[in-house]
């Protein structure tokens, strides 16, 4: 294969978009615009989470000798890249193997859909950090709660009423206080210390806060026994 035939080859495949993508651009284009996308507004993302929690742990950060350091440490750290790539990276597993099932397959269905989200989320998954995994899970079971509940709607299984999401955000978050103040070793690390930098709790509340969970376990424990 000589180098004119290679470049034929090289700019249909740049060029290429199946008949039943409906994506404005070719499929090359498509999968690496929307990676790089994806990656920019999940970096952005944990920025700002970042952002917040610097301000919940200021205080602390204005006593230390490096205090710009410490700041800056916060702020931007490998996570932001970690969350970053894990989007892109799904996003560009996500696209291709859909086109390239579009290609083989000669159709679109909700098999691309599933086999597509079902490799990508996979692949992409098994390359992070268990810390980033959290915060994938915390993103993806919301968005997965919100898809089930808007397909009902759009069923007609019920009506849509704004108290709705209210009251779902209100249960994980009650879940989330109860592990807080009882079974503290279920939380991940940094979700456990955010919570903490939140609350503002000095020495003697944290003192308080390790005998009540260690009275709810004796107590669970005396239950089982029983």
């Amino acid at each position: 294969m000589n180098n004119k035939k290679i470049l034929e080859l090289v700019s249909k495949i740049l060029i290429f978009k199946t008949e039943h993508c409906q994506h404005k651009h070719s499929c090359i284009r498509n999968t690496f615009q929307g990676a790089s996308e994806a990656f920019i507004k999940a970096f952005i993302a944990k920025l700002c989470l970042n952002g917040l929690m610097l301000l919940l742990s200021l205080k602390k950060v204005m006593k230390s000798d490096k205090k710009f350091l410490n700041a800056f440490k916060i702020l931007l750290n490998k996570t932001n890249f970690q969350l970053g790539l894990f989007m892109g990276l799904q996003t560009f597993l996500l696209k291709g193997i859909q086109c390239s099932l579009r290609t083989i397959r000669k159709k679109e269905d909700g098999i691309n859909a599933l086999l597509s989200g079902f490799i990508a989320g996979g692949l992409s998954f098994m390359t992070q950090e268990e810390n980033v995994k959290y915060l994938v899970r915390v993103y993806l079971f919301g968005r997965a709660v919100d898809c089930i509940y808007q397909s009902q709607v759009e069923k007609g299984r019920f009506k849509h009423r704004k108290i709705i999401p209210v009251v779902v955000f209100a249960l994980m978050s009650t879940l989330i206080s109860f592990a807080f103040f009882f079974e503290p070793e279920i939380l991940p690390l940094d979700t456990y210390k955010m919570y903490q930098n939140f609350s503002g709790a000095e020495m003697n509340d944290s003192l308080w806060h390790m005998c009540n969970v260690q009275a709810w376990r004796n107590k669970i424990n005396a239950a089982k026994s029983s």
